[in-house]
């Protein structure tokens, strides 16, 4: 079996765990969720090249575990910010597409401490939007093509949320 078909295969069930991700509201179980997509990810993208992705993966993967286990303070915001970072640069080419997935886990990062899962969601939000441009750049479509369905069921579950909290306060 050729690697770009398992890599292919891994991109899909992770593919498809992440547009159903997108509806989810709770940060925990978000988390949980996306701790599979992670692995799935990693898998994939080691299988098809994509070495800026499995850095970024493997750093966001040990922030989620983190973050299931305590709270996520400024301290370790910046630890792996600072940990990704590095760990992008010393692992990839330094291209511009090279540093997309470092922004995609900071974005998440930045906004996982929230109590507000509405802004959690648009962390997500940014996150698929800079792995939807890095997959295009790797002319990974199928992927892509995931990454816009995710950008869509993300927007639904901001919509959830508002309309959920706007039904709790009357």
């Amino acid at each position: 079996m050729n690697y770009i078909l398992i890599g292919r295969i891994f991109s899909v069930l992770a593919c498809i765990l992440m547009v159903v991700i997108g509806y989810i509201r709770h940060k925990r179980t978000v988390l949980l969720a996306q701790n599979v997509q992670l692995i799935l990810f990693t898998i994939s993208y080691a299988f098809l090249g994509g070495m800026a992705a499995v850095v970024s993966n493997i750093v966001s993967l040990i922030r989620n575990l983190i973050c299931l286990k305590w709270n996520l303070n400024t301290p370790l915001k910046i630890f792996f910010i600072g940990f990704q970072g590095v760990f992008t640069y010393f692992t990839t080419q330094n291209t511009w597409v090279d540093w997309l997935p470092f922004l995609a886990a900071t974005a998440l990062t930045v906004t996982l401490s929230s109590k507000k899962d509405l802004v959690i969601k648009l962390g997500c939000i940014g996150s698929t939007l800079c792995f939807g441009i890095y997959d295009f750049n790797l002319r990974n479509w199928l992927v892509f093509s995931f990454d816009v369905f995710t950008f869509i069921s993300s927007w639904i579950g901001v919509y959830r949320i508002l309309y959920s909290s706007r039904h709790a306060d009357h």
